[in-house]
């Protein structure tokens, strides 16, 4: 299976999606391994495009009548720039609540589930990519890269990212991922053995 490892040795698979660890103001590089550890996994581009990885919003959504989990992560149906986690687990209400833009922390009530403040949104131009750590400095944010045509397993490649916090609120979405890093269409095929 093509998915991002800890290591060049493709030992510890990354979480996927990977979580933005980061929990500070300014920019964090880290680096990243995508690949199959079966050498005998291919995958293909299905659109004439190559086989590109691309910094994805996952950030849901408020859904009425849904059941939180502590640490969901959301934003209103009408983006206003921020986040939302879940800090008292429940059902959100039928209605949606007047999420405000106050201060990094404040609670929200929606149902019997709470939410508070998590500060401003991790977008995709949060995130540079590149193939090289120097690359990060020319990278377009929120741009993706291209690795070919195809690829084959056994070999990873080393994507580099760099995570910049925008604004001064500490940011995290550890608990509840908000942007990956997808593909394009691609085909996996597997040569028998």
């Amino acid at each position: 299976m093509f998915t991002f490892w800890l290591d060049p040795e493709m030992t510890s698979e990354a979480t996927s999606p990977y979580p933005i660890l980061y929990n500070g103001t300014g920019s964090v590089d880290v680096v990243l391994y995508y690949g199959s550890n079966d050498p005998q996994e291919t995958i293909v581009s299905l659109t004439d495009a190559p086989i590109t990885l691309t910094p994805i919003s996952m950030l849901e959504k408020w859904t009425p009548a849904k059941y939180y989990k502590l640490g969901d992560i959301i934003e209103p149906t009408v983006s206003n720039g921020l986040m939302y986690k879940c800090a008292e687990p429940g059902t959100s209400g039928d209605g949606e609540p007047d999420w405000g833009t106050g201060r990094v922390g404040s609670a929200v009530n929606s149902g019997t589930a709470q939410f508070i403040n998590y500060g401003a949104k991790f977008v995709p131009s949060d995130v540079r990519l590149a193939l090289s750590r120097s690359g990060l400095d020319e990278a377009e944010s929120g741009a993706g890269i291209s690795l070919g045509q195809s690829m084959r397993g056994g070999a990873p490649i080393a994507v580099y990212l760099r995570i910049t916090n925008r604004f001064i609120d500490v940011r995290s979405d550890s608990t509840d991922p908000c942007i990956f890093i997808g593909t394009n269409k691609v085909r996996l095929s597997k040569k028998a053995a």
